[in-house]
């Protein structure tokens, strides 16, 4: 995987972050490999990805980050995943483009064209995301509400 690729999803995250959650204190963990995309919390924003390199950004978080999340997003307070509907589940699907666009606009001043698939939004527990043969990045970032993974899985086409 290119590392071209890469760090417009880490800038882009940092800068979302920064605006929702008006702060700097942002910080990335170390990197790491991992054989298949297949997300570790109880939360994910999964979005698809086709152009030079096909594949999925998945967007992992535990509950409390999410609740938090989405807490600032809309301004609600929220206490546990049982409350998050179809508002919230939007809520976080617009993290997921607003992350991703960001990424691929600058990406395309790169000269790189790429399409992306509308948000997925997963709640849940023990799923699995089946990617054949694509090796996942995992890109930890530290927020003052806790900690989210930005799983990156491309295959140059």
């Amino acid at each position: 995987m290119r590392i071209e690729y890469i760090n417009p999803f880490v800038e882009s995250t940092f800068e979302v972050f920064s605006e929702i959650l008006k702060t700097d204190n942002i910080k990335r963990g170390d990197l790491f490999l991992k054989k298949s995309i297949t997300p570790t919390h109880s939360v994910s924003i999964i979005i698809g990805i086709t152009g030079p390199a096909n594949g999925r950004v998945i967007i992992d978080m535990d509950e409390t980050t999410a609740v938090k999340i989405v807490s600032e997003m809309t301004s609600n307070e929220i206490k546990s995943l049982s409350q998050i509907g179809e508002f919230e589940k939007s809520a976080l699907g617009e993290l997921g483009n607003m992350i991703t666009g960001s990424a691929i606009a600058k990406l395309y001043k790169k000269g790189f064209t790429f399409v992306l698939t509308p948000p997925t939004v997963i709640t849940g527990k023990d799923y699995e995301i089946d990617t054949p043969q694509i090796e996942t990045l995992v890109v930890p970032v530290i927020l003052p509400v806790g900690q989210i993974e930005i799983n990156i899985a491309l295959k140059e086409t």
